[in-house]
């Protein structure tokens, strides 16, 4: 539980928005519910080791499971589907490794397959009467889904909650664009030359050309090229502002707003890392939760996908 506590304290201490803290994944909710996901799964049979021996692609067993997501109908949501894949002789799954437990359960499945054909056949005549020198035993591979409630409830869960933050970034994005255009507007204002007027626009292309060279937030070197992670960006802004400080770009400034403007665009790029900060937040606890104990016991169940699948 250690990463649920440093989420929550992370959350708290780096002075996030309330409307974002509100919008996290809700990490301590999820878990619970996956531990309800494990218990469901325990109760029918499928503790961990049979779990990993049935998921084994190279197993022998009669039985073997598989487990996907997939997107609901019209919904934006997935839905886990556990499939059971059933060896059948004469209706009786026979394989030595299964627990009782998970005997039972497939002997119970066994059991519907049997009477769902017993129901479908009952009418129909026989097409191959058994002679008395036939052998009687005969195999089967029945396909069978299996529900699984509280796994439904947890995938929900977190695609709601990945949701609300798409939401979020949205509605952020939205008003930085707004901020931005403001900036250029005020920045266009104070640069403005005239005979008669004085004008910082040596200053602000000085400042700019030193802003593009921190490439802040994207790297265009061959060797350094993409995203910024949060840390890095961090990293090329103090280096830009201890740039601009050097050079004095900013203290010799001829107007007054422009000061001003220049400590917006410094806030601007504060508020668009702690943007980037929540956001790898919540995609570090999104990678945790379905890297715990549930995902950890389905080992062929890829992580990396099941993060793409809930974006």
């Amino acid at each position: 539980m250690k990463f649920a506590r440093d989420f929550k304290e992370t959350l708290a201490s780096q002075d996030f928005p309330l409307h974002w803290v509100k919008n996290a994944i809700p990490y301590g909710q999820l878990k619970k519910c996956l531990k309800k996901v494990q218990r469901e799964l325990h109760d029918l049979g499928l503790d961990p080791d049979t779990l990993r021996a049935l998921l084994d692609s190279n197993t022998t067993a009669p039985v073997a499971l598989q487990y996907r997501l997939k997107a609901a109908t019209n919904s934006k949501f997935v839905q886990p589907k556990l499939t059971v894949y059933v060896h059948l002789q004469d209706g009786v799954a026979v394989d030595a490794s299964l627990t009782p437990t998970s005997r039972r359960f497939f002997e119970k499945i066994a059991a519907e397959i049997r009477f769902d054909h017993l129901d479908t056949n009952s009418l129909k005549p026989p097409q191959n009467p058994i002679q008395e020198n036939d052998d009687p035993k005969h195999d089967d591979y029945e396909k069978v889904e299996v529900p699984l409630v509280f796994d439904g409830q947890f995938f929900d869960l977190l695609q709601s909650d990945v949701n609300n933050l798409d939401v979020l970034q949205a509605e952020e994005r939205q008003m930085m664009t707004a901020d931005v255009d403001e900036l250029g507007k005020e920045v266009s204002l104070v640069c403005r030359t005239s005979r008669f007027s004085k004008s910082d626009l040596s200053r602000w292309r000085n400042i700019f050309e030193l802003y593009l060279d921190a490439e802040v937030f994207f790297g265009t070197h061959e060797s350094d090229h993409g995203s910024r992670s949060s840390q890095m960006a961090l990293k090329q802004l103090q280096w830009f502002q201890v740039e601009v400080e050097k050079r004095n770009l900013a203290k010799d400034f001829k107007l007054r707003e422009s000061h001003v403007v220049f400590l917006r665009f410094v806030n601007l790029n504060l508020n668009l890392l702690k943007n980037l900060q929540f956001q790898e937040l919540n995609k570090l606890a999104i990678f945790k939760i379905l890297k715990s104990t549930f995902m950890s016991t389905v080992e062929k169940v890829s992580v990396a996908d099941e993060q793409h699948r809930v974006r």
